[in-house]
């Protein structure tokens, strides 16, 4: 299958895996136009820690991280060529809650942020990132995602959701009302905080991609993630997950943030995997999780 990366069109390969939630470079000096160009040395981190993937049956990532907060895409081209590794860059807008919005945003009306969406698929972006608060989505946040809606109606490119601890369920609700097919929603960081099975479970009943996507971090053991993808592996419910490890190499940003960063990216296809099948999930459900969902979800991400 075919995919838009920073590197234009690249053919998948149907046998390896993607990780569809991950961050090369966070900067959020950025949103003021105060980052600097990352530098050589941080480049080479990123190559670095990239080129373990093939190995380990890992062709690609998505790179979360919208424009305003370090997203550079002829850095992340480069780090693909250098790495071998694809990167599906993202459009969009993030967490409010955590970071304000750019002024961009704030004094647009849906129609320009959806074009302003699309401009920057047609430069080479492959996925829509947009975001709620917690709790309550605000009216910037809400806007957005009208405009990732009307993006995605006009393109079919995919969606990625950032939740904050709540709101998938109304995110994929509000997803499904705006015409948006949700085979192509990914609700990120489902029950990484306290929610129970039963909030991915309505999720991915609903048809949106449940995204499993903090997998190594210190705040929930890998028993926590393995038995959730049991208990929706036995609902019928494993075409509906997504693993991933919400890593990032380079961090510029608020401490309280820098201390939740996670950045081994290698964890999910080598140390986590053998602890899942050691714990009894089996290899063909761990490979639709990895690879057949992700592509999947991936599909025709092509601008129209």
């Amino acid at each position: 299958m075919h995919v838009r990366t920073v590197r234009g069109v690249a053919e998948l390969d149907p046998a390896l895996g993607v990780l569809p939630h991950e961050h090369v470079v966070i900067d959020y000096r950025q949103k003021e136009g105060a980052a600097p160009p990352p530098t050589l040395a941080k480049e080479d981190d990123c190559v670095r820690a990239l080129k373990a993937l093939p190995p380990l049956g890992v062709q690609a990532i998505v790179d979360c991280t919208p424009p305003g907060y370090g997203r550079d895409l002829d850095f992340l081209r480069r780090v693909s060529e250098r790495s071998g590794v694809h990167i599906i860059a993202s459009t969009g807008t993030f967490c409010e809650q955590w970071s304000g919005q750019p002024a961009w945003v704030r004094n647009a009306a849906v129609e320009d942020l959806a074009a302003a969406f699309i401009a920057e698929l047609n430069r080479g972006c492959g996925v829509i990132k947009v975001a709620t608060s917690h709790g309550e989505a605000t009216g910037n946040e809400i806007k957005a995602i009208h405009a990732a809606a009307q993006a995605h109606r006009e393109t079919g490119v995919p969606i990625v959701s950032h939740t904050t601890g709540s709101l998938g369920i109304e995110q994929a609700g509000l997803y499904k009302e705006l015409g948006v097919d949700l085979e192509k929603v990914l609700i990120s960081h489902v029950c990484a905080d306290e929610e129970p099975p039963e909030y991915a479970i309505e999720i991915a009943q609903r048809g949106a991609f449940v995204g499993f996507d903090r997998i190594g971090h210190t705040s929930h053991s890998d028993d926590h993630w393995i038995q959730l993808m049991q208990k929706l592996a036995a609902e019928g419910l494993a075409g509906r997950i997504l693993l991933s490890h919400d890593s990032v190499q380079q961090f510029n940003g608020p401490e309280a943030i820098a201390g939740h960063t996670f950045s081994d990216i290698s964890y999910l296809p080598e140390s986590f995997r053998h602890r899942a099948l050691e714990a009894g999930l089996q290899r063909d459900i761990f490979a639709q999780l990895t690879i057949a969902n992700p592509l999947r979800w991936l599909a025709s991400n092509e601008v129209k």
